[in-house]
């Protein structure tokens, strides 16, 4: 899901994140209420437009963040941090209601199909419907009510495509970000090599454990025995690299010999990759290979390497061309943040918010001051 974040501290983002994703319960996309059926106050955070907050709701979310955050609530610093919380989560609180009902103001409508849609894909995520019906009961939630927050996110989903919808980013806009940004780190290609392997395993730890349960070995007998049998397997390293050197299809020497379980059936091939993907000593033998060339074999904790090199890349700065998909995203992502950003911000100016005591935290009590 996506969430819309005022100014706090990384942290308390993150605790909203993880918290806003359970049901603000009673915040119901139809008609508002009428006086005879409107919740006591002490049941409601706030009321937008008429229509509810569930303050239940906003205790669960409190302290589902405070558990994720680990706030402390004995310290100076924690009781601040659970401010910070609470004003977040009324406030974003707020913005799911209003985008719920700019949807509704601008007719857009929630598929019959696509709700249902939804509400198997949460069933899903909950591990199935027992765990579901488990999970609401713990916070005394029915299935209507959490309908509701499902339909707070697809109306949210509909507005902000709504707004989105005329959007748009010039190829003019995507090469003037190209040319001041492209020395950018995102913008760099690494130097890469494509490369396979062959591995014939030999961890000493491993064999002197075999000998020893095999031939019962201990002491210089066992030592010598591990000796050989090292000495054993770089021999059909070497082997395998001469054969493979004098032209011998590498692929199928792999499929055949290799003691790599993620490679061997794919010819020990291990793709194209940039330094630092393996061993510093595998890497630096691979990156020192020219293509088509097979190297001596190598030696690692893992055993002994027969590595062939097909394509040698040296790094360079992103084209245009490659550069553009990435860049039309991002220019298309801040204008969609911006547009949103002000949409709230004038929807919330002209919303009829009235914030109930003890709910009107930090900035909310100039921002909806008391009537």
């Amino acid at each position: 899901m996506r969430h819309l974040f005022q100014s706090f501290n990384a942290q308390v983002r993150v605790a909203i994140l993880l918290t806003l994703s359970v049901l603000l319960a009673g915040c119901s996309s139809s008609s508002a209420p009428s006086a005879a059926s409107e919740p006591q106050a002490a049941a409601v955070v706030a009321t937008i437009n008429d229509r509810p907050l569930s303050a239940k709701v906003f205790e669960m979310f409190l302290k589902n963040g405070r558990e994720e955050l680990g706030l402390d609530p004995n310290t100076e610093e924690g009781r601040q941090k659970i401010e910070q919380l609470k004003e977040g989560i009324i406030s974003e609180m707020i913005d799911r209601m209003l985008l719920a009902q700019g949807a509704e103001n601008s007719g857009l409508k929630i598929s019959p199909e696509k709700m249902v849609q939804a509400e198997q894909r949460t069933i899903q995520a909950f591990g199935g419907e027992q765990k579901y019906d488990a999970s609401l009961k713990e916070f005394q939630l029915t299935r209507d009510e959490y309908r509701e927050l499902i339909k707070l996110e697809l109306y949210g989903e509909l507005m902000r495509a709504e707004l989105n919808k005329d959007l748009s980013v010039t190829d003019d806009e995507i090469k003037k970000y190209y040319e001041a940004h492209k020395a950018d780190p995102d913008f760099q290609i690494p130097e890469r090599v494509t490369a396979a392997h062959i591995l014939i395993a030999a961890r000493p730890n491993l064999i002197s454990q075999q000998l020893q349960f095999e031939k019962n070995l201990s002491g210089e007998a066992l030592k010598k025995g591990v000796t050989e049998e090292m000495d054993k397997r770089r021999a059909r390293a070497e082997e395998l690299r001469r054969k493979a050197g004098a032209g011998a299809d590498f692929a199928q020497l792999a499929r055949e010999h290799s003691e790599d379980p993620s490679s061997k059936d794919q010819g020990g091939d291990l793709g194209t990759f940039p330094r630092n993907s393996h061993t510093r000593a595998f890497d630096d033998a691979a990156f020192a290979l020219a293509p088509g060339k097979v190297g001596e074999v190598l030696q690692t904790e893992f055993g002994f390497h027969v590595i062939k090199v097909s394509q040698h890349e040296k790094g360079r700065v992103q084209t245009l061309a490659e550069a553009t998909p990435e860049i039309r995203r991002r220019l298309l992502a801040a204008r969609e943040a911006a547009k949103l950003s002000d949409w709230l911000k004038e929807a919330r100016r002209k919303a009829k918010v009235r914030i109930n005591e003890p709910y009107r935290f930090g900035a909310l009590k100039s921002e909806f001051p008391s009537s």
